[in-house]
């Protein structure tokens, strides 16, 4: 323990009771009074300790805290305490006073949080250090999931009330109106605000990844929980800063720095009404040392399925029917950090994940999906690694230079059956990603506010996707394609920060005021050039008030999936499809159904603006409150014409889309075609004499999408006593939003209405620990929708959880339990089962499966010791 004078030793530790390995820092004096700072970025215990000795103020921190932090740049005239809470800002430490004494711990809402690189990571929003952005940003720590009974990153993304869990998500149905095939490796992507996970940027410690195999997001599911530190979301367009594929907002998935010390963990778990038996293990090693660290971790997890007769809802579909995947998962993370020479420091990431799967669906419920049906079983391998170089340059400048690499690997062999007789296919989808970038980041001058700061950069990226298909029938092998599609992007940006009002000029009812703006060029070669904007305004007219500001523009280039997208088409019975027109299809014949990729898509478009308001009461410490109002203008969106399929047919608004009574000779052209041949659906041997319509659901440049809500948050955290706490965190997301076809068509709603986004999700929970002891409680609404497929609409009510978690950890310092914790959850304790919604087809999923799951209650015990 470091203390700087014998005769504080006694102080420090009894106003540090609570902890141990804490400094104190003595003052000469307990003065508020201001200091001129000019301190440069640097390790986080020198710069408290220099804040202690010019500011006259006692500072106490454990060691611990501070080992691996380092604290920005400090400038201006500030007390002790605005200049400590400056060098901890992002770092997830908080300052209280004590006894005269500002002692500075862990938050109890973050635990070992600290930046993802002790030499400044931003935050998400902003590319400036230790400014703040004019977007609000959603902050989420590994601890806190934990101590909700979440498991994994694929659970992290049900709980956010801005997301959108349908479409490419391991729990839609898929097929028909259920989100088609649009995740046919299975994977879990972010889908802030339901503009599609391809519309939300995630990141790596702010580095991109390879794209996932079929929408071309980000497969979350690959980083396992205990890897990382927090993940900080913003809901808000941000190509300006990140470039294509931001439209929605960005996740940052920020990885722990370094570990020190191993822990190992196990969990097994399961639904108390049948199937999804899950087990899962991991072990976390690392080191840290005064120049560097480093963690390591493995985690490996399986989980069977659930069969329809395992749930009294869908019993009366063939038990073959899976409600949910089975799937094995082996994860690897690997990051660490060294300091070279002084200023210069080595920051290395690497991810690997092995994950498989098989999903069975049965097309009838009259026989298995081995007679008919479909069995997918993809497999995904899928890598990256990213090496970065940070260089501090003077005066209060630093320069980084990083290149990513990976590589995403889908290979999905399915296996289709018609009365039996099986085709045979393989899909193989393969992303490959290089990216290099370059940027610094510094002070230009100082202003009244403050320093006027700027960051700029640029680089280069190389983004490909091969693809290979095939057919196997009666024992001969078709290749249907193989070919490689290639893009490279050139970029720069930059972004200026102007704090015009700061503690050297603050004014009643103008606390702070701060200025930003960023541009971004990208140009893809041969496809499209774009510059994209971004004005922020953050604005206090109180200590405790804060009102953000922001607008810009967004694009996503079509991705190469997208353009690439092999045609398929199914085959279904006439009698289906409900209502149906007038005149009514024939009896006995049947529906063509394509859908796929254009090589004509075009660049969607943009415009979005935030405005937020956060209110931190001085008088109710520990309470913050924040309500959002977001609008999303997107145009030429890239999306499927027709959102429900089996009432295309009687919907005048998809008249443009039908062809009723088609020529023999345009069926057999386009069913020759398709790359993986016809996917007979129908019950009946194909004739094409028998097909009445074709509906063609291909992707296409939509005329507009417009969004608009509310965001809502409210947390509250309570010290009770030395030595127990309590955490209150509301959430909640209004969403309103309506989709126009064509421009000659009047808007159509894509929010409220089944399979699409409700109005309305929330998130309540409370937590109490103390040393021994942590008990957590969730409650989760999903508003209901309107079912509006058919002549007589209904409404699907509103599905409503309850989570509760509980752990227990010995109060001992050695000893075998030194280190041990014990945690019990249960998931949905009600056991809320969704909706029964109308289905036309007898062998359809009977509930929306893209807001309500099946899982039903689950109980999981977890085992975790640390040494």
């Amino acid at each position: 323990m470091t203390v700087s004078i014998k005769a504080f030793r006694a102080a420090c530790l009894a106003a540090a009771a609570f902890h141990t390995g804490f400094a104190c820092l003595p003052a000469n004096a307990q003065s508020a009074a201001a200091s001129t700072y000019q301190l440069p970025a640097q390790d986080l215990a020198t710069t408290l300790r220099t804040i202690s000795r010019q500011g006259g103020r006692e500072i106490i921190f454990a060691d611990d805290a501070a080992r691996g932090r380092r604290a920005p740049a400090i400038a201006g005239h500030l007390t002790a305490e605005e200049a400590v809470r400056a060098a901890i800002a992002g770092s997830g430490l908080i300052v209280e006073e004590r006894a005269g004494a500002l002692v500075v711990h862990a938050s109890p809402q973050v635990e070992n949080a600290a930046p993802a690189e002790p030499g400044n990571i931003t935050v998400t929003g902003t590319r400036i250090r230790g400014a703040e952005g004019p977007s609000p940003v959603i902050v989420t720590t590994r601890r806190s999931l934990e101590e909700q009974g979440i498991a994994n990153l694929t659970g992290f993304a049900r709980t956010i009330p801005q997301n959108f869990t349908g479409g490419q998500n391991p729990g839609v149905a898929g097929g028909g109106d259920q989100g088609g095939q649009n995740n046919i490796n299975n994977s879990t992507t972010l889908n802030l605000r339901g503009l599609g996970p391809d519309a939300t940027l995630t990141l790596i410690n702010g580095h991109r990844l390879p794209y996932d195999a079929l929408n071309q997001g980000v497969d979350i599911s690959m980083v396992p929980l205990a890897a990382i530190d927090r993940v900080e979301i913003i809901a808000d367009g941000a190509s300006a800063l990140y470039g294509s594929d931001a439209v929605a907002g960005v996740a940052n998935i920020l990885l722990r720095p370094d570990y020190d010390g191993v822990q190992a963990s196990a969990r097994i778990g399961g639904s108390t009404e049948g199937g999804n038996f899950q087990q899962q293990y991991g072990l976390v090693a690392g080191k840290r040392w005064t120049t560097g660290g480093f963690m390591a971790v493995v985690d490996y997890s399986e989980a069977t399925p659930i069969q329809a007769d395992e749930r009294s809802y869908t019993d009366k579909l063939d038990p073959s029917q899976m409600l949910s995947l089975r799937s094995s998962q082996a994860s690897a993370v690997l990051t660490g950090h060294q300091q070279l020479a002084p200023g210069v420091t080595l920051q290395l990431d690497g991810e690997y994940s092995d994950r498989r799967s098989e999903k069975a669906t049965a097309y009838f419920v009259t026989s298995d999906a081995a007679t008919n049906g479909l069995i997918n079983k993809p497999e995904v391998r899928s890598w990256a690694i990213t090496p970065e170089l940070r260089v501090a340059l003077a005066p209060d400048w630093e320069a980084s230079l990083e290149v990513t690499h990976g590589d995403s690997r889908t290979d999905i062999r399915s296996r289709r059956f018609f009365n039996g007789v099986e085709t045979g296919g393989r899909l193989i989808y393969d992303n490959a990603l290089t990216n290099v970038e370059a940027s610094a980041e510094g002070r230009l001058a100082h202003l009244p506010g403050g320093d006027a700061r700027l960051a700029f950069g640029g680089g280069y990226r190389w983004f490909s996707l091969d693809i290979n298909t095939s057919t196997t029938s009666g024992g001969v092998t078709r290749v249907t394609r193989d070919g490689t599609e290639r893009r490279e992007s050139l970029f720069a940006y930059g972004e200026l920060s102007l704090p015009v009002v700061g503690p050297d000029n603050r004014m009643p009812f103008l606390e702070a005021l701060r200025l930003s703006a960023a541009v971004r060029y990208e140009n893809y070669k041969g496809i499209d050039e774009v510059a994209t904007p971004k004005l922020g305004l953050v604005y206090q007219p109180h200590r405790d008030v804060t009102v953000r500001f922001s607008w810009g523009r967004s694009f996503k280039i079509p991705t190469l999936e997208q353009v690439n997208e092999v045609q398929e088409g199914s085959l279904f019975a006439a009698s289906l499809f409900s209502p149906q027109p007038t005149p009514p299809l024939p009896a006995g014949s049947t529906v063509l159904l394509l859908s796929g990729g254009s090589p004509d898509l075009r660049a969607e478009r943009a415009t979005s603006s935030t405005l937020s308001v956060e209110f931190r009461p001085h008088f109710a410490e520990g309470l913050r409150v924040e309500a959002s109002y977001f609008d999303v203008d997107y145009r030429d969106r890239i999306a499927s014409p027709i959102t429900g399929i089996l009432s295309s047919l009687a919907n005048p608004l998809y008249a443009q889309f039908v062809v009723r009574s088609p020529g023999q000779q345009q069926v057999n052209d386009l069913v020759a075609g398709l790359a993986l041949g016809l996917d007979n659906q129908s019950g009946q041997a194909f004739d094409p004499a028998q097909v009445a319509a074709i509906v063609d659901s291909s992707l296409r440049n939509t005329a507009r999408e417009h969004d608009r809500g509310v965001d809502l948050a409210l947390d509250y955290r309570a010290q009770l006593g030395t030595d127990s706490q309590l955490l209150v965190g509301v959430a909640g997301s209004y969403l309103d939003a309506d989709r126009q076809i064509t421009s000659n068509q009047p808007t159509t709603p894509r929010a409220g209405v089944i399979f699409t986004p409700p109005h309305w999700r929330a998130r309540g929970s409370v937590s109490w620990e103390n040393r021994e002891i942590q008990v957590a409680a969730a409650l989760n609404w999903v508003d209901g929708t309107l079912d509006n497929r058919f002549p007589v609409t209904a409404e699907i009510h509103a599905f409503t959880t309850l989570d509760l978690s509980g752990s227990f950890r010995p109060a001992v310092d050695h000893g075998p339990l030194r280190g041990l914790e014990l945690r019990l959850s249960v998931q949905n304790l009600l056991n809320e089962e969704p909706d029964a919604i109308r289905t036309s087809d007898p062998a359809g999923i009977p509930y929306d499966s893209t807001n309500q799951s099946p899982i039903g209650r689950f109980v999981s015990f977890s085992v975790t010791r640390q040494w």
